[in-house]
C-alpha cells in the first residue's frame, strides 16, 4: 500500500534524493513499452518505491491501467472513510492525490493495458463503488473518475522477452538492487541449481509425510 497524505498544506518540501539505482530503472522504463511499466508497478513494495511510482505517474505516456493500479494500491476506501481536501501540489508520498490531480488535467487518457484482479481487486472496487453511493454529488472534497470504478477494456500485459525482469540478468540486477520484487536468484545456472535443490527438498518432505 501507498500511505495516505497526512496534511493538506501546499508548502513544497524537499524531495528524496534520487539514487543512481533508481535513475537506471527510470532510464530503462523511458525506452520500454507500458507493459513493463505495469509489470514494474506490480513489483513495487509500498513506501519504499513511492518516488519511482510518483515519477511514473507524472510521465505523459503513463497508461490508464498504471494509474488505476496505483490508485487501488492507495487503499481508496480509507480516503472515502475520512475524506479530506487534496493538496494542490502532491508530494512524493501523496500518490492518491497525485493521480486525481493529474486526471483533472487530462492525464491517463490512453488505455491500452488490461487491468487484472492483481491490479484492481474486484472486492475493493465494489467497496469503493458502494462507499461513493453514500455521498451526494459534490459533497466529497475530491472526485473519483467513474472510469476508476469500472476499469474495463485494454489488452493483457505482454512484456517482451528481452525485457523480462526475471529472465534478463541486467534487468534483474537493476530491479533487485532497487528492492523490487524479483526472483531471489539471478537468471542462469545458479537459479537452476536453487530450483533443483528446492524440488529435492519438497520431494524429501513429501516422502517423510507419506
Amino acid at each position: 500500500m501507498y500511505p495516505p497524505h497526512t496534511d493538506t498544506t501546499d508548502h513544497i518540501t524537499a524531495q528524496p534524493k534520487l539514487t543512481e539505482k533508481e535513475r537506471a530503472v527510470r532510464r530503462l522504463l523511458r525506452s520500454s513499452p507500458q507493459d513493463l511499466w505495469l509489470d514494474t508497478l506490480r513489483r513495487t513494495r509500498g513506501t519504499e518505491h513511492c518516488a519511482l511510482v510518483h515519477w511514473m505517474l507524472c510521465q505523459p505516456e503513463c497508461d490508464f491501467a498504471v494509474a488505476v493500479h496505483a490508485f487501488y494500491r492507495c487503499n481508496p476506501t480509507d480516503f472515502l472513510d475520512n475524506p479530506r481536501p487534496l493538496p494542490a501540489r502532491p508530494r512524493t508520498h501523496d500518490i492518491f492525490a497525485l493521480i486525481l490531480r493529474n486526471w483533472e488535467t487530462g492525464s491517463y487518457r490512453t488505455h491500452r493495458l488490461k487491468l487484472e484482479a492483481i491490479d484492481a481487486d474486484p472486492s475493493i472496487v465494489s467497496q469503493v463503488r458502494q462507499k461513493l453511493m453514500i455521498y451526494s454529488e459534490g459533497t466529497l472534497p475530491f472526485t473519483i473518475p467513474p472510469a476508476f470504478i469500472d476499469p474495463t477494456g485494454g489488452s493483457p500485459v505482454k512484456v517482451p522477452p528481452h525485457l523480462q525482469p526475471n529472465e534478463i540478468r541486467e534487468i534483474w540486477s537493476l530491479f533487485s538492487d532497487l528492492g523490487l520484487n524479483v526472483h531471489t536468484s539471478p537468471p542462469g545456472f545458479a537459479r537452476r541449481i536453487a530450483q533443483v535443490r528446492w524440488l529435492f527438498a519438497r520431494l524429501r518432505q513429501g516422502a517423510r509425510q507419506a
